[in-house]
């Protein structure tokens, strides 16, 4: 049989059953009358709904299309039973939402009449589900049998309920009363149980706990008297009345045969002559029991459910491992210690107006909880608890921690603290809380704490000795409980001190002091010291509620603030061993530092971009004894892309502004705009940023180590384009103006000069070429140089002999112009090496002279007639290449004060020379002679004739060769020839 709601929905049938048998009386059917004797139905399910307005589903599906006139007519119903096998009958009420699914496994419902009797007799098995709006309640997968008699007398319209039996989950609950009908539902049912164990209790447990509980063993007189009594309907509730206890009871674990003994309590339950929540009363007195070691009592006794007035009073201590072996709690291993608790309890908790509570009652609260050695290893945390002791008091309305010490691991912490009224937080009222704690350790293995061996766990590598910290928050509960998102209240941390390892510093005299409201949060005081640097930092964060949407969509904004009156550079940079601070910087000093500005966040679906604007920035350096000032700009933070804006300020003499573009993401395909930095400065003085000190000029100083210092080759390189402009440029000895460089770095460490210009020493140089830092360890410049007009006294060129530098140009003067070219091995810190390098240079030499030379002061002796200290000459141009260390001159002709002469030869770095140098036979005097050709004068033979070089079409003119070898402290001058020379 299928019965649906009406005919254009048949998806949803009300009743869907696959057996049903009516049963007539075929003698009534021969005489015209249909009376219905016998129902059975037979596997199947009905959904009833009840709706809104009271009405059946049910009822509304067999409306008659047609008013029936004599309904008497129609049929007439005799029916003496009703037979129910294996049919689901599914009820929700529309109204409250709750739904009753009742799965009848077997019902068989006898009737028999009399002239003003109905006898109704049920014998029924059946399984209860209670689900209250979605969710399942305790009622779940509960089997009921119910066996009663029922007499309805129909003059009198009641329902006698004669003495009947329920089985619940196997327990057996007696009942008997009687319902009249006609007097607004008037009831008086009574319910009775006695069971010589707690399956009564049982019965009604979560059927989640079935397989738990069944692992105990139990006994003790254990019994339940009930009675309903009153008018139901019609704005009327029945009284009821329930008592409860057991004596001589015992709960055994058959698993360890653990076992609680001595167990006895007795409690009742009414809802008063009320009959409503304020009248209510639940009490449970005498509750007693014996572990194998401690004990066990209590009394507790609940007043009016509407504005809950509690009075408990609680005394128990026993052994925990006794406790986790009693109910197998095998997740915490090797459970030690002791536990003992004291707790007396009255109050009234006002559920509608909790600011009102604590005004209607004179509070009573005293509760004592004491663990000792207290020890376990839980699977849910790597390291063992070694110990805690804990001793926290409830004393009226202040709650303390008057210790609390714990040991895990290789680490200790110790806390104290209290909470200033307790009953305040729990009513929920808005009563100013203060909650205070401390907490110290002597030592905090952050690493092992956290090192739980699981893949992609990263532990914080860090131990923190003597660490001391109080923490204070000041708040109400309803602030704390209700805030939509931080709790609201101002929070303060006091002396914090702490050493810790990898950072090597002490934290100490931390104080904070912040604010928090609805959607704002201030940092009035926030200030400390890290070994001997100061600082103080306050700030603002409004609308900070939009961290905690799910799709957040506005602005944030912060103000921060900063300030120290020493700030050590060594003191905060440093970690493991390693200091972040460029060389220079590493152990500077920052006094009176000032740092203020803005921050604007942007939130479109999560955090869209920001802004930051830094205002001001002050501050003196002692190394470098410098003053910060005039600081401003702005960062901007969208799609992956950090970009500066005019940001710059004055650092001593420098000052400098700055844009910039950088994109620092991963995809390609998400790049919108090429890196660039645009780089200004009107002044710029790298010794004084950099402290420079020129190095010594001794040849027995130590050597420089130039591969010591940071490579920044190591570092991956950007796509980048750089533009420098900087009007005035003070670097070392060199005095640069209009400084102009367009550079390119490269993903493959290649830097490409495109152009680089600048005014230097009189004169002006313009670059182009590239960087090949492809090898990190091999790094080289290939250069294309062109300098004009430089005046050789103001330039001098750096080269390395053995880490060493010289300065090469002491003894030319002049005006230099040329080109320079080839491949320059250079050191980690930019300087070249020589020895390892080839240069080829064109060179142009006006207005030159000639100063100490070595080479000419080596013939001061064959010259005494001349100064060769000085020479001057007109014009020198020269073709030079440098190879390996190595310099090569080839022959050069120098018109000068000396007269008419040529140089030619070869140089290495550690002035081992070969030259040669020819002169005119008249320039060498008469002493000179005989020196050098070792003989007498007269003994030349005035006829001979060397290799004649002519000053000009009509003159011959006799030379000498003369040959230099060795270095600069041990010589040989010698007549010889340069082979090299055709």
């Amino acid at each position: 049989m299928i019965v649906y709601t009406d005919e254009n929905d048949k998806e949803h049938p009300i009743i869907n059953l696959k057996d049903v048998y009516i049963g007539f009386d075929n003698w009534t059917l021969i005489s015209g009358k249909f009376d219905i004797k016998t129902i059975k139905l037979k596997n199947g399910f009905m959904n009833l709904i009840q709706h809104k307005d009271g009405t059946l589903n049910l009822t509304n599906a067999f409306e008659p299309v047609e008013k029936v006139e004599s309904p008497e007519e129609e049929f007439h119903l005799d029916l003496q039973s009703i037979e129910i096998e294996n049919v689901d009958i599914n009820k929700l009420n529309e109204e409250n939402n709750v739904k009753i699914d009742i799965l009848i496994t077997k019902a068989l419902s006898k009737f028999k009449t009399s002239p003003n009797h109905l006898m109704i007799s049920l014998d029924s098995q059946m399984e209860l589900n209670v689900v209250d709006n979605g969710d399942t309640t305790f009622i779940k997968h509960k089997h009921f049998d119910v066996y009663t008699k029922l007499d309805f007398i129909q003059d009198e319209q009641k329902l006698v309920i004669t003495p009947s039996e329920v089985l619940l989950e196997g327990s057996k609950f007696n009942a008997e009363g009687n319902i009249d009908f006609d007097d607004d539902l008037n009831m008086d049912i009574s319910f009775e149980g006695e069971k010589p164990n707690f399956d009564m209790f049982m019965a009604f447990a979560p059927e989640e706990l079935a397989p738990t509980l069944k692992k105990y063993d139990n006994q003790g007189k254990v019994y339940f008297k009930a009675n309903v009594k009153g008018k139901s309907i019609n704005g009327h509730s029945p009284r009821i009345d329930a008592e409860f206890g057991c004596s001589e009871a015992f709960f055994s674990n058959n698993i360890n045969q653990k076992k609680i003994d001595d167990l006895q309590f007795k409690g009742y339950f009414t809802n008063g002559e009320e009959r409503t929540l304020e009248s209510m009363e639940f009490s449970l007195k005498d509750f007693s029991a014996s572990p194998e070691a401690g004990k066990f009592s209590g009394d507790l006794t609940v007043k009016n459910f509407k504005a809950p007035e509690i009075d408990l009073k609680l005394v128990s201590e026993f052994q925990l491992d006794f406790l986790a072996n009693f109910f197998n709690l095998t997740d915490l291993k090797n459970l030690k210690g002791g536990l003992k608790l004291t707790m007396n309890f009255k109050d009234i908790i006002d559920l509608e107006n909790p600011e009102n509570s604590i005004e209607k009652l004179n509070e009573s609260y005293y509760t004592e909880l004491e663990i000792k050695d207290l020890s376990f290893k839980s699977p849910d945390f790597h390291i063992p608890l070694k110990d805690l002791d804990l001793k926290a008091v409830v004393d009226g309305h202040e709650a303390k921690i008057d210790y609390c010490n714990i040991k895990i691991g290789n680490s200790d912490l110790n806390i104290k603290g209290s909470i200033s009224d307790l009953p305040a937080i729990l009513h929920h009222t808005g009563i100013e809380v203060l909650t205070h704690l401390e907490i110290s350790s002597k030592y905090l293995d952050l690493f092992e704490l956290t090192d739980n061996k699981q893949e992609g766990n990263i532990p914080v590598d860090e131990q923190i000795s003597d660490f001391s910290m109080g923490l204070t928050f000041k708040s109400s509960a309803k602030a704390m409980t209700e805030s939509p998102n931080l709790p609201i209240g101002e929070f303060f941390i006091d002396n914090l001190y702490a050493k810790m390892k990898h950072y090597p510093h002490t934290l100490h005299d931390f104080h904070a002091d912040l604010f928090i409201e609805e959607k704002d949060f201030r940092i009035i005081d926030f200030k400390g010291m890290i070994d001997n640097s100061d600082f103080h930092f306050a700030g603002k964060l409004g609308n900070y509620d939009l961290w905690f949407m799910e799709d957040p969509k506005g602005d944030t904004k912060i103000e921060f603030a900063l300030d120290s009156k020493l700030l050590q550079m060594e003191d905060l940079f440093s970690y493991g061993g390693e200091n972040y601070v460029p060389e220079d910087y590493r152990h500077e000093e920052f006094n009176n530092l000032k740092v203020h500005g803005f921050a604007d966040l942007h939130f479109l679906q999560g955090l869209k971009s920001a802004d930051i604007y830094l205002d001001q920035l002050t501050g003196l350096m002692k190394i470098h004894p410098m003053k910060f000032d005039k600081f401003n700009g702005r960062i901007h933070i969208e799609d992956e892309h950090l970009t500066l804006e005019k940001f710059g300020g004055k650092i001593g003499k420098s000052s400098f502004v700055t844009d910039m573009v950088y994109y620092y993401g991963e995809s390609k395909e998400l790049k919108m705009k090429d890196n660039y930095i645009n780089f200004k400065s009107p002044h710029l003085d790298f010794d004084q940023l950099f402290n420079y000190n020129p190095p010594p000029t001794s040849k027995n100083a130590p050597p420089v180590n130039h591969d010591s210092v940071f490579n920044i080759y190591e570092l991956p390189f950007p796509e980048m384009a750089i533009d420098m402009n900087i009007k005035h440029l003070k670097y070392h000895k060199y005095l640069i103006q209009d400084f102009d460089a367009k550079i390119k770095t490269h993903e493959n460490h290649y830097i490409d000069i495109d152009t680089l210009s600048m005014k230097l020493a009189g004169g002006k140089i313009n670059m182009s070429g590239y960087f090949d830092g492809s090898n990190s360890k091999l790094i080289y410049l290939n250069p294309k140089v062109r300098f004009s007009n430089l005046d050789i006294d103001q330039l001098m060129f750096k080269f390395d002999n053995f880490g060493q530098d010289y300065l090469v140009s002491e003894n030319l003067h002049g005006e230099l112009s040329g080109y320079l070219y080839g491949k320059i091995h250079m050191h980690t810190d930019m300087v070249p090496k020589i020895d390892d390098s080839e240069i080829h240079v064109d060179i142009d030499v006006t207005k030159g002279r000639l100063e100490n030379y070595g080479p000419m002061e080596l013939l001061s002796d064959y010259f005494k007639d001349k100064n060769l200290t000085k020479i001057l000459f007109d014009t020198l141009t020269n073709h030079i290449d440098m190879t390996n260390g190595v310099m090569s001159i080839p022959k050069m002709t120098i018109n000068s004060s000396l007269g008419f002469l040529e140089i030619s030869g070869k140089q290495d770095m550690d002035y081992n020379m070969e030259y040669y140098i020819r002169v005119p036979l008249k320039m060498v005097t008469q002493a000179g002679a005989s020196k050098l050709f070792k003989k007498k004068p007269e003994e030349i033979d005035p006829e001979q004739e060397d290799e004649i070089i002519y000053q000009d079409t009509d003159k011959k003119i006799k030379y000498v060769n003369i040959k230099i070898t060795g270095d600069a402290e041990d010589y040989k001058i010698s007549l010889g020839k340069d082979k090299g020379e055709k």
